[in-house]
C-alpha cells in the first residue's frame, strides 16, 4: 500500500505503472549520468548496487549543477564520503529531503526506496530541464536583437564617413585651382586619374559593401518577421546613392537592380533538430512500444515522454494532450510521437513560442522578475538588457509587450 502511495505521489509524473515507472526513470538517470567515470561504461543498470558508491548521485547532482561538487575529485572507493556529499548538497542546497541514510545503500539495498529518493531528484532536475531550453530560446533571441543592433551601428558609422569623403571630394572638385603652367596642369591630371582609378572605386566598393549590409540587415528581420529597419534621416542607401550620384551615376541602375534582385530569393532558413536530438525521440518511442505495433497507449506515452525530460503537472492535462495528439485515436502513432516532441524542442521562433518560453522562465506568471531571469544561460548582460529595456509594471516585467515590439503584427 505504501510503495502504491509512493507511485501515484513520489512518481508522478513518470508513470503509474511500476514497471514502466521503473523503465523510465532508469532511462532518465542513464542519459543524465552517460559519461561519467565509473559509471558508463558500463551504465546504470538497477536501483540497487549500482548507486552503492554514491557516484550516481553525485553524477545527477554535477550533470546539472556543476558548481556545487567536483566530480573528477571522487573515488568510488569512498563510498560513505561519497554519499554524504551528495545526500547533503541535495537536502541543503536542491531541497530535496533525505529520504536515505548511509547505512540504507550498505547490505542489500532497498530498491524501492532508493527508487523514491531518485525519483525527487528527478522532480527537481526534469522542471530544470525545461526551464533552461526555455531560457536558450529566450538567450537565442535576445542575441539575435543585440546582434542586429550591433550591425545597425556599423552600418550607420560606416555611412557617415562615407559622405563626409563625398562632401569633401566634391568641395575640392568645386573649388579648384589649375595654375598656369604645364607641370601643373600635369600634376592635376595625374591626380585625377588617380581619383579614378584608385579613390572612386574604393570608395564606390564601400557604397556597395553598404548596401549589402544593408539588404542583408532588412532580409534577416524580415525573414525573422521583425519590422524592417529604418536609418537616420539622411543613411538609407538611397540617400547615400544620391550623394555619389552627385560625382557620377554610371552605377546606380546597376546597383539599384543588385539591390532589388538581392530580395527576390528571400527565404526564411527551416528550423530543424539536430541528428542526435531526432535519434533520442525515435529511440524513446521504439524504447516504451513494448508491443512493436508503432503506437503507444497513453501509459506507454507518458512514460517516453518522461524519458524526454517531458511530465505533465496533472492527468487531466495528461488526458488532454493525449487526445489531441493522438486525434481522437486510442493510441499515439510514431509519426504522432515524433511530431510532437520534436515541436517541444524545435526552435521556431514565433512570438507565441518565446513567450511561452518567458512564460516558464516565469514559473507560469504573466510577469517576470529579475530573480527569476537568473536562469542559465541567460547571461548577467542579457538580464541588465531586459531590465533596461522591458515594460516595467508593479509585478515585474512584462516581458509579453516586450516579445510583441519585437515582432511584425499580422496587419503590419
Amino acid at each position: 500500500m505504501i510503495w502504491a502511495i509512493i507511485l501515484d505521489y513520489a512518481i508522478k509524473g513518470i508513470n503509474v505503472e511500476d514497471a514502466t515507472a521503473k523503465e523510465g526513470l532508469l532511462l532518465w538517470c542513464r542519459k543524465k549520468t552517460a559519461g561519467y567515470r565509473d559509471i558508463d561504461p558500463p551504465g546504470l543498470k538497477n536501483f540497487k548496487n549500482d548507486w552503492k558508491n554514491g557516484l550516481a548521485f553525485c553524477a545527477l547532482i554535477h550533470r546539472h549543477r556543476p558548481d556545487l561538487l567536483n566530480y573528477d575529485s571522487l573515488d568510488g572507493k569512498n563510498a560513505t564520503e561519497n554519499l554524504e556529499l551528495a545526500f547533503s548538497i541535495a537536502e541543503d542546497k536542491l531541497g530535496i529531503p533525505r529520504l536515505l541514510d548511509i547505512e540504507d545503500l550498505k547490505g542489500v539495498p532497498d530498491e524501492k526506496s532508493i527508487m523514491t529518493y531518485v525519483a525527487e531528484y528527478f522532480h527537481r532536475f526534469a522542471s530544470q530541464d525545461q526551464k533552461e531550453n526555455s531560457a536558450r530560446r529566450c538567450a537565442k533571441f535576445l542575441k539575435f536583437i543585440r546582434d542586429m543592433k550591433s550591425r545597425e551601428d556599423d552600418y550607420e558609422r560606416r555611412a557617415r564617413a562615407a559622405l563626409a569623403w563625398v562632401e569633401e571630394t566634391r568641395r575640392g572638385f568645386e573649388d579648384y585651382k589649375f595654375g598656369d603652367s604645364l607641370v601643373e596642369a600635369q600634376e592635376h591630371q595625374a591626380e585625377l586619374r588617380k581619383f579614378v582609378t584608385e579613390k572612386r572605386p574604393a570608395q564606390e566598393g564601400e557604397r556597395m559593401d553598404l548596401e549589402m549590409l544593408f539588404a542583408e540587415i532588412q532580409t534577416d528581420l524580415r525573414v525573422n518577421s521583425r519590422a524592417a529597419y529604418v536609418p537616420p534621416e539622411g543613411l538609407s542607401p538611397d540617400d547615400i546613392q544620391g550623394q555619389f550620384d552627385s560625382l557620377g551615376k554610371a552605377q546606380k541602375a546597376y546597383a539599384r537592380a543588385v539591390r532589388d534582385n538581392r530580395f527576390r530569393f528571400v527565404q526564411k532558413a527551416e528550423t530543424s533538430l539536430s541528428d542526435d536530438k531526432k535519434k533520442e525521440i525515435e529511440e524513446s518511442f521504439n524504447h516504451f512500444d513494448k508491443n512493436k505495433n508503432q503506437s503507444l497507449d497513453k501509459s506507454e506515452f507518458k512514460a517516453a515522454l518522461s524519458a524526454m525530460s517531458v511530465f505533465f503537472s496533472s492527468d487531466s492535462e495528461l488526458d488532454t494532450i493525449f487526445a489531441t495528439v493522438a486525434g481522437g485515436a486510442p493510441a499515439v502513432s510514431k509519426e504522432q510521437y515524433i511530431a510532437y516532441v520534436s515541436n517541444k524542442y524545435k526552435d521556431i521562433d514565433t512570438p507565441e513560442q518565446i513567450k511561452e518560453s518567458f512564460r516558464a522562465v516565469a514559473d507560469g506568471a504573466a510577469y517576470v522578475t529579475p530573480q527569476q531571469l537568473n536562469c542559465r544561460p541567460l547571461t548577467q548582460d542579457d538580464v541588465a538588457y531586459l531590465q533596461q529595456n522591458m515594460p516595467s509594471t508593479g509585478d515585474g516585467l512584462d516581458y509579453g509587450a516586450f516579445v510583441d515590439s519585437q515582432f511584425v503584427t499580422n496587419s503590419s
